[in-house]
């Protein structure tokens, strides 16, 4: 725990541990007597949990954790951690490793059993297993396959692609090295985000960059193998390029390598415009150029990243004006509802929660020194997760969908821990 910088500071921090141990004694109470059912992201619901644990010393989190762990890892269905249709993107097909167990993993590392269960997985990714075709083309450092090739590698059309989604699969590589040591999953993460980053660089603009040698002239094939038009495909997920440059910057910071940070920087000019145009409103790109600076020592974007950052520091000032929200409120057409907060006005009119939130808060406190952002975050996060607990349910049935009530806890535990280090 944190020496207190201030009375105020120590009641919002212990309000907060309070608050977090609730949520998590009463969801350990709900589903304690039900036994891991198969769901591809139903561990991820607790993803936070082991971090809290580990801060407090609390056992019980990190209890139920390993529990839930020993029932993932003995579930008959899966077959070395891959769920047991392999038409499933990697991405899905081994979410809870990619989330839960490497929460657990870095929580407590020398734990064999959840390293193994890691390995487990990643020791399919760079043709190592014995008995299966080579699944993972060295040369051209991609898969030769978006068929899941655990068991058997389908290379024919119109499996014979990758996507971005496998950027999680090298990630969880990434983690098992940096669990283990061992160089090999290292050098997979190098080659895979290298190819990523050689294809993006190699296309006009952004091109079809989420899909690698997929054939999008034989639209209905791809159409009949996922669903949708590759277009339609495209436009729906342009939102993960993010994703798959900040996998590109993790590799970076461990070897270097410059088509990594060329292709980084490529995505942060030219993707905020791309997902614009495809989803209608573009995030704002100075976060993505603050995580390229961090990561690469680079300071091309200093200019942007130190506006960025004080706007959001000017942002929070405002927000904290807000008085603490009494509501919770869910907006949109389910399963993918808007979790939304806030307070009753002196007419009694709905007053809606707006500007950063807490997280950001606690982010503009580390960036300006000011206590009084640090504790509102803190007490913004408790509050919100008191009236999350009241309504939303636990989110095991959809572990990576934020909006249920282990967003909220999630959320709270980063800011928890953030203020923990503070």
């Amino acid at each position: 725990m944190i020496e207190a910088k201030s009375a105020a500071w120590s009641e919002a921090h212990d309000g907060l541990a309070e608050e977090i141990t609730r949520w998590i004694a009463g969801a350990i109470r709900r589903q304690k007597d039900l036994p891991f059912a198969g769901g591809h992201d139903e561990c991820n619901y607790t993803a936070t949990w082991t971090t809290f644990s580990k801060i407090t010393g609390d056992p019980e989190p990190m209890a139920f954790c390993k529990g839930l762990r020993d029932q993932l890892l003995a579930w008959p269905e899966f077959h070395h951690g891959f769920f047991p249709d392999a038409k499933w993107d990697i991405e899905h097909s081994v979410e809870n490793w990619t989330v839960f167990m490497v929460a657990l993993a870095q929580a407590d590392p020398g734990d064999d059993l959840t390293a193994a269960g890691i390995e487990d997985v990643v020791h399919h990714l760079g043709n190592w297993a014995d008995g299966v075709p080579d699944w993972f083309d060295w040369e051209r450092k991609r898969f030769v396959s978006e068929w899941v090739g655990t068991r058997a590698v389908r290379d024919e059309p119109p499996w014979d692609f990758s996507t971005y989604w496998d950027a999680r699969a090298s990630e969880l590589a990434l983690a098992y090295h940096d669990l283990r040591g061992d160089e090999r999953y290292l050098e997979f993460a190098i080659a895979f985000a290298t190819g990523w980053a050689e294809h993006l660089l190699a296309q006009e603009g952004l091109g079809y960059w989420l899909m690698l040698d997929a054939d999008t002239e034989d639209r209905e094939g791809f159409k009949a193998a996922y669903g949708e038009y590759p277009e339609v495909f495209h436009a729906r997920n342009i939102g993960w390029l993010p994703e798959v440059m900040r996998h590109m910057l993790h590799v970076y910071s461990r070897v270097g390598g410059e088509p990594l940070k060329d292709a980084a920087v490529k995505a942060i000019e030219l993707g905020p415009e791309a997902i614009a145009r495809d989803r209608g409103q573009a995030p704002d790109p100075w976060s993505w150029m603050r995580e390229y600076q961090a990561r690469t020592g680079d300071e091309r974007f200093a200019r942007e990243v130190g506006d960025g950052e004080a706007a959001l520091v000017a942002a929070a000032r405002t927000a904290a004006e807000q008085p603490l929200p009494t509501i919770v409120m869910l907006e949109g057409l389910a399963p993918y509802p808007t979790r939304k907060y806030a307070w009753r006005d002196e007419a009694g009119e709905l007053g809606e929660l707006t500007g950063p939130g807490a997280q950001e808060m606690m982010d503009a406190y580390a960036l300006s020194g000011d206590e009084a952002l640090g504790v509102h975050a803190m007490e913004l996060a408790a509050r919100e997760l008191h009236l999350a607990a009241t309504t939303l349910r636990d989110g095991r049935e959809h572990g990576c969908n934020s909006r249920w009530l282990h967003g909220a806890g999630s959320l709270a535990v980063r800011v928890f821990a953030a203020a923990s280090e503070a």
